[in-house]
């Protein structure tokens, strides 16, 4: 690019830049261009801009085309010949595309030739498209929502005389011709096509109520602008007074400056009609004059503030629901308002909040603080060297649920008024006075001082010095004075009071020698007597191999006794044996477990052998012996790998528990686990809880797994299984599929004599290719009641929590169609016999998907149904044609009930 032809770019970008002020403070950027001119044409300043391509960006918009003029007098870019326009409206993307294309940049509005109009559901033709901020108008049109497709002929379409296309929320076409496959089928005056979510959809309810007579309630949707949609609410009660109610949902996105999103929902409804008795007893209905209201309303935004660092936020919202509450509500006729506004002047943050509540005075304690306002000045810390100061001021008057241990407050009632000021601060400071010591100083306070004389302490006052020795040696002084008290009115901000302490501390730390910690540390509190004093800690910590050894003592010299010691030993680490012990002793509990471990370690450090001995101190009796062992095979260790582990804990009687035997055991060879469980009391066990199991797995982590288990409840007296089962499950996994199933047998035992299968399932989440999937799980399950075999009642149930196996028919990168099968229920058999329905009721539903629009028929005799629906966009699926026992209807020619 040449220097003038450069400059010449400059000083384009710096003309359209001027539009900045004169076109509604829209921003024009040229992204690409190979030339410019300025010209004078008729008095009209001219600025043209050319090239292969020439790309504009109107504030979020974009225009491409290979000539664009922008006319500084009436403000408005032309683009000559062909050019596309690219736009967001209402969070939806719109494309046009036509000849001599012309954007006003004041209004925003485009005209054009030969335009189409594309977005994400729609496609219009028009031989003139004129465009305005949240309308669109086509003569001559053509549209249709399958465009996009791809099919050739279009599945239907419309030709129209007239189209009006509000972007995001519907389509009005007059005079309009509905064409299937391109060939003319029908006339229709008008045609309405919603865009819009299915909260934007035109809604209509009308019934027939035994106390309000005729109902009638519309939500209809509506646009204004390009920032701003919403719903009409109306409401039509027959035997109310007044009979019509109304009401706006509202919804609007940066509506004018400052103003960064606005919600309003408000319905006025006539008041229910009031049930009574006339002389005869007979229920009688009055009618109430008048309305009751629901209300939510919020704002937030921001405003630019020149001595402000990032201008004022706020927000606001004001909510009441009096629809549906009963007369004697507390919060019937209430309007909730909650304000904020915040901004930083410089140094300090300021915040003004607002809470009220409008309208009758409450009867019941406050269940939110009401703040009618709050100030709060929080300046940015003060820092001078290692000094540190934050403060806080908030001031404000308040109502709220009255403090139950303040008399002057409950005397007042429920709830309390008052105003308040509350200083929070802390202070810090930190020196080091001379070498390796350091100094520390802290000052944190809450103050609250109320209107009626009360107030509220919460004062923190510490100092400590520490001095280190040789790096790892310390020693530490501090002191922490507290004071909390005071009586709040308030029930939101109360406190407990407590007597004030003044805690001076002391601990130590030595090191003696490498590995080697000797810790105590002692505190005294000068306002508690010595009976409440804190007790002392010691600690001595070695670690160094092959020893490893803690103990910790905690001594309370002013009421002289040992409140907890602590000890810990470990001698042989790294060692081929390992010895430890384990004990503890506290004040109230006396001595606890005394534990003596070893544990024998050899080969590849991987072979261990262990027991555990845990011997009751308080009964000076050994309570129980845990045996432990570990294996793997160091020979042939690659093609065969063998690996072993059990444990065996064996609890011995004592005074409170009785002998038992638990235990586990496996074997793991290559990708296979032997396994088994027991647990079992001595010396004639307990049939109730006593079980033996057995099972055979593969390695945990495969995709493919699967376990076979053999057990259940032991009997050792009789040396066998009372009700033995043999289970089994399988699972295979995919990155988001997964198939499982699993089956339980019984087996004949002491108690049973009998081969049965107690209960199967099988669930699945998976997808066989493109073509089909299945989904859900059926479960099956046996029961048994009564006693003796031959009385027994025997239930078998079988149970789909939905089962679904759908199948894609058609073409193999877009289907065409979708057939589903389900199956919903349970059958249920009694003695053998089965009961009604007696018979598999699958629902079958064919879903046939033409991309825009589609088909669905629903074959349901669970519930004795046969319905066909349409698809169209915008809305969900419509029910065109349904039979139930109630008879044939046709839903599309009714309102919705």
């Amino acid at each position: 690019m040449s220097g003038r032809l450069r400059r010449w770019l400059v000083l384009g970008i710096a003309v359209l830049g001027l539009v900045l002020g004169a076109a509604q403070a829209r921003t024009v950027r040229i992204v690409t261009a190979d030339r410019l001119e300025l010209r004078t044409v008729d008095e009209q300043e001219i600025v043209v801009i050319s090239g292969d391509r020439v790309e504009l960006r109107v504030d979020d918009d974009v225009i491409v085309a290979g000539r664009v003029e922008y006319n500084r007098t009436t403000r408005t870019l032309t683009l000559i010949g062909d050019g596309s326009y690219v736009s967001q409206q209402n969070g939806s993307r719109q494309v046009l595309r036509g000849n001599d294309l012309v954007v006003d940049l004041s209004s925003q509005a485009l005209t054009g030739e030969d335009v189409l109009v594309s977005d994400a559901s729609l496609e219009i033709r028009g031989a003139e498209v004129q465009r305005v901020p949240g309308q669109l108008t086509a003569q001559s049109g053509y549209f249709t929502p399958c465009a996009r497709c791809g099919r050739t002929p279009n599945d239907y379409a419309f030709r129209a005389g007239s189209i009006l296309l509000y972007p995001g929320d519907r389509l009005v076409a007059y005079g309009a011709t509905l064409l299937l496959a391109d060939t003319p089928v029908l006339y229709l005056p008008v045609v309405v096509l919603p865009l819009q979510d299915q909260s934007r959809v035109p809604r209509l309810s009308v019934a027939n109520d035994a106390v309000d007579g005729f109902t009638v309630a519309a939500d209809l949707p509506f646009v204004v602008g390009s920032s701003a949609l919403g719903t009409t609410l109306l409401r039509y009660y027959q035997h109310r007074s007044p009979a019509l109610g109304f009401g706006v949902d509202l919804h609007a996105y940066a509506p004018v400056t400052g103003v960064d999103r606005l919600d309003l929902y408000g319905l006025a409804s006539p008041r229910p009609l009031v049930s009574g008795n006339d002389a005869d007893g007979n229920t009688v209905y009055t009618a109430q004059p008048g309305y009751e209201y629901d209300l939510n309303f919020s704002v937030k935004g921001s405003l630019n503030l020149a001595s402000t660092a990032s201008g004022l936020t706020y927000q606001l919202t004001a909510t009441r629901a009096d629809i549906g509450r009963s007369a004697d509500d507390p919060e019937r006729g209430v309007t909730n308002v909650n304000g904020t506004a915040s901004a930083d002047l410089g140094g300090v943050n300021l915040q003004a909040n607002y809470v009220d509540r409008l309208g009758p005075a409450p009867t019941t304690s406050l269940p939110t603080v009401l703040r009618r306002p709050e100030v709060v000045i929080d300046p940015k810390p003060y820092q001078l060297g290692k000094l540190s100061a934050d403060f806080r001021v908030t001031l404000g008057r308040y109502t709220a649920a009255s403090n139950p241990l303040s008399r002057s407050a409950s005397a007042q009632g429920l709830n309390f008024s008052t105003s308040r000021l509350e200083e929070n601060h802390v202070i810090t400071y930190t020196a080091t006075p001379w070498k390796n010591a350091t100094f520390s100083f802290s000052n944190t306070f809450t103050g609250r001082y109320y209107l009626t004389g009360a107030r509220v302490v919460d004062l923190n006052i510490g100092g400590s010095l520490t001095q280190t020795f040789s790096v790892s040696n310390t020693v530490r002084l501090g002191y922490v004075y507290s004071r909390l008290e005071g009586t709040s009115p308030f029930a939101f901000d109360a406190v407990y009071s407590r007597a004030p302490s003044g805690v001076l501390s002391t601990d130590v730390s030595v090191s003696p020698a490498t590995g080697a910690t000797v810790t105590a540390a002692q505190s005294y509190d000068f306002v508690q007597p010595r009976q409440r004093q804190q007790a002392a800690s010691i600690g001595v910590s070695v670690q160094k191999a092959p020893v490893s050894f803690s103990l910790n003592l905690k001594p309370n010299f002013f009421r002289a006794v040992l409140e907890s010691v602590d000890v810990n030993a470990v001698v042989g680490q790294n060692l081929p044996l390992v010895v430890g012990l384990r004990a503890g002793y506290t004040e109230l509990g006396g001595p606890g477990t005394l534990a003596l471990t070893a544990d024998a370690i050899g080969g590849p450090r991987s072979n261990t052998f262990g027991v555990t001995l845990n011997y009751d101190l308080k009964q000076h009796l050994l309570s129980s012996v845990n045996l432990r062992a570990n294996a793997l095979s160091t020979q042939d260790a690659v093609l065969n790998p063998v690996a072993f582990s059990a444990s065996e804990t064996i609890n011995l009687q004592t005074p409170t528990q009785l002998s038992s035997l638990n235990g586990t055991a496996s074997v793991t060879w290559r990708d296979l686990v032997f396994s088994s469980a027991h647990s079992l009391t001595l010396p004639a066990g307990n049939r109730g809880s006593d079980t033996l199991n057995f099972s055979v797995s593969n390695v945990a982590g495969s995709l493919l797994s699967w376990r076979l288990n053999y057990g259940g409840p032991y009997d050792l007296t009789r040396l066998g299984w009372t009700t033995p089962a043999l289970t089994g499950n399988v699972s295979a996994t995919r990155p988001g599929q997964r198939l499982s199933a699993q089956v339980t047998v019984s087996l004949p035992g002491l108690d049973q004599n009998l081969v049965e299968l107690s209960n199967a399932s099988v669930a699945a989440t998976y997808n066989f290719g493109s073509r089909a999937s299945l989904n859900g799980g059926a479960y099956y399950a046996r029961t048994r009641s009564g006693t003796g075999t031959a009385a027994q009642q025997i239930t078998d149930s079988l149970t789909f929590q939905p089962l679904t196996l759908t199948l894609a028919l058609g073409k193999l990168t877009r289907p065409d169609a979708y057939l589903s099968t389900t199956l919903r229920q349970t059958l249920t058999w009694q003695n053998g016999v089965l009961q009604a329905p007696g018979r598999l009721e699958p629902i079958v539903l064919l879903t046939v998907d033409r991309c825009c629009w589609a088909l669905q028929v629903e074959l349901n005799p669970v519930d004795r149904r046969f319905r066909i629906g349409i698809g169209l966009p915008g809305s969900a699926v419509l029910t065109a044609f349904e039979a139930d026992p109630n008879g044939p209807s046709v839903p599309l020619l009714q309102p919705n009930p």
